[in-house]
Formats: structure tokens, C-alpha cells, sequence
């Protein structure tokens, strides 16, 4: 069974289900455990809930651990960037044997498997920014955290209870600079190179990575002298429109705006994405 988990408000729902039904298609044999933020995403889902798709209701945590209810009344936006640690952690907690987290924009046109794989008997696993090298200082950190991995081992743990600790109780100021997503800087420290997976095999997109790119047919993409699958796209402050919908509302700073129209592959991606969006909104009744 692959654990994977993910977590949304209202605004996210309609990305959340997107991902959950995007899981449907492409992977066999898991369960999505899926935390809701507000009574109106777990009022949506539970009529949803199956072997497939496991909820819980955020007040559950925050009921049972005063810190996290003080970071949700004094700082909202902070309190959800911290529940992808403490979720991923309480899960590992709770006996899964690993791992997967997932951010609810994220879109997956492979099975999880092709990731799993490449990750083997590794005890975490974490994505690069690919448009900065190793050795350049940003703020937004090395790595993304859109999709992480931790296998319920000692060092996995371990790890996972350091990024957990670090990011609620606002620990190491020079990794504070981006929510929860710096601190992965620190996750190659505490491995050795045959413990931890940093991408390199898996393509994947964002509005952050698409400059970097040629585009191929079959759904391929080049990154360098790589030619690889795209196996998940990250779709980072898409926004639905009333005419339509923009593809990347702060990012284009590293992709172009142009890109989007002018690239037909990247155009279509974009596109179809959209097109699943309304198609659950419908089916969904949203």
C-alpha cells in the first residue's frame, strides 16, 4: 500500500480533488490521507471517503495540541505552511511505513511507482530547484516542497521530526526564510549520499522550471542532455479566471509569460489541466 497525503482549505479543494482523481488514474494500490483545513473541504469529501481516500479534520490537531491552535489564531498563512511537516509526521507516527507527501496543485501523469522506484530502499527523498545550482544561497532554498518522501525508518524519522520541530516552533533563522520549505536545505546533512534521493531522473514541471526545458513529443521534456518522462507537474499559482484561467500569477519572473501562449506543448499542458479542473467542478458539483 503507497501512504501518500496531501492537505487544502475551500480555496484548494477543487486542486485536491484534481490530484486525488489525477492518483486514480495513474496508481494503483494507495490510499490519499487528506487533511481538511475548514468544516466546508471535509463536508465536500466526506461523501467521497473510501478505501482510496482517508480524511481528517484539522481541528482534531489543533483540539489536542495548544501550539498549533496558537499558530492557527496568530498566524494563519504560517500555520498552513506548517502542516505539511506536522501531517507527514503525525502519519509516520501513526505506523504507515512510509510516506508520500504531496501538494494539492500538483498534478501527476505517471504512477507514483516511477517515483518509488527511483527512490528504492532510500530513506528520504526531496526535489530540486533545478534552475539554481547547489551552491547559490536562496531564499526559496534548493529544493521544493511540493513533493517529499520519508520511509518510517529511523533516519527517516528522524529526520521528519527535525523539520517538524524546526518549522513550529520557528527554529534556525537562516532557514526561516521561506515557511517550511528552506529547512529541506538541511536534509542532505543529516543523510549520507545512499539515504536520501534528490531528483535527477524524474521530470517534472513548474512554473519555476519550464525555461529550462525543450519540449518533446510523447510528453517528454529535455533538461540538459536529459531527456525524461514528465511525471508530475507542479501548477503553482494557477488561477481560475472567469474568461479562463492564468497559468502563473508570481513565477513568471523565471518562465515568461510568453512561454505560455506561445509554446504549444507547454500551452497545452496548461490547457488540459484546466479542462480537468472544470470537469471535476461539474462532477463534483463544486
Amino acid at each position: 500500500m503507497k501512504n501518500i497525503c496531501t492537505l487544502s482549505d475551500v480555496n484548494y479543494l477543487l486542486y485536491g480533488i484534481t490530484l486525488y482523481e489525477s492518483l486514480l488514474s495513474t496508481t494503483e494500490n494507495f490510499v490519499l490521507h487528506y487533511l481538511c483545513l475548514d468544516s466546508q473541504t471535509y463536508n465536500s469529501l466526506i461523501r467521497l471517503e473510501c478505501e482510496s481516500l482517508k480524511l481528517y479534520n484539522v481541528d482534531d490537531f489543533t483540539d489536542s495540541d495548544k501550539s498549533l491552535q496558537s499558530l492557527k489564531d496568530s498566524e494563519y498563512k504560517y500555520f498552513c505552511w506548517s502542516l505539511a511537516s506536522y501531517f507527514t509526521n503525525y502519519l509516520l507516527k501513526s505506523g504507515v511505513d512510509d510516506i508520500t507527501y504531496i501538494d494539492s496543485d500538483i498534478y501527476m501523469y505517471k504512477s507514483l511507482d516511477v517515483i518509488h522506484s527511483e527512490i528504492g530502499n532510500r530513506d528520504v527523498e526531496i526535489f530540486r530547484h533545478r534552475q539554481f545550482p547547489l551552491d547559490t544561497i536562496k531564499d526559496e532554498g534548493f529544493y521544493n516542497v511540493g513533493l517529499i518522501y520519508f520511509k518510517n525508518s529511523d533516519l527517516g524519522n528522524s529526520v521528519s521530526d527535525w523539520w517538524t520541530d524546526a518549522v513550529i516552533n520557528k527554529k534556525y533563522p537562516h532557514y526561516a526564510t521561506c515557511g517550511d520549505q528552506k529547512y529541506l536545505d538541511h536534509f542532505p546533512k543529516m543523510c549520507d549520499k545512499d539515504s536520501i534521493y534528490i531528483d535527477e531522473n524524474i521530470g517534472h514541471g513548474a512554473p519555476w522550471l519550464w525555461q529550462l526545458y525543450e519540449f518533446l513529443d510523447g510528453g517528454k521534456i529535455k533538461w540538459g542532455e536529459k531527456i525524461q518522462d514528465l511525471v508530475f507537474t507542479h501548477f503553482s499559482q494557477f488561477r481560475i479566471t472567469e474568461s479562463g484561467y492564468i497559468p502563473s500569477t508570481m513565477h513568471h519572473i523565471y518562465t515568461p509569460m510568453h512561454m505560455y501562449v506561445q509554446n504549444t506543448k507547454l500551452k497545452k499542458i496548461y490547457d488540459d489541466y484546466y479542462r480537468q479542473l472544470m470537469f471535476n467542478k461539474n462532477k463534483y458539483n463544486l
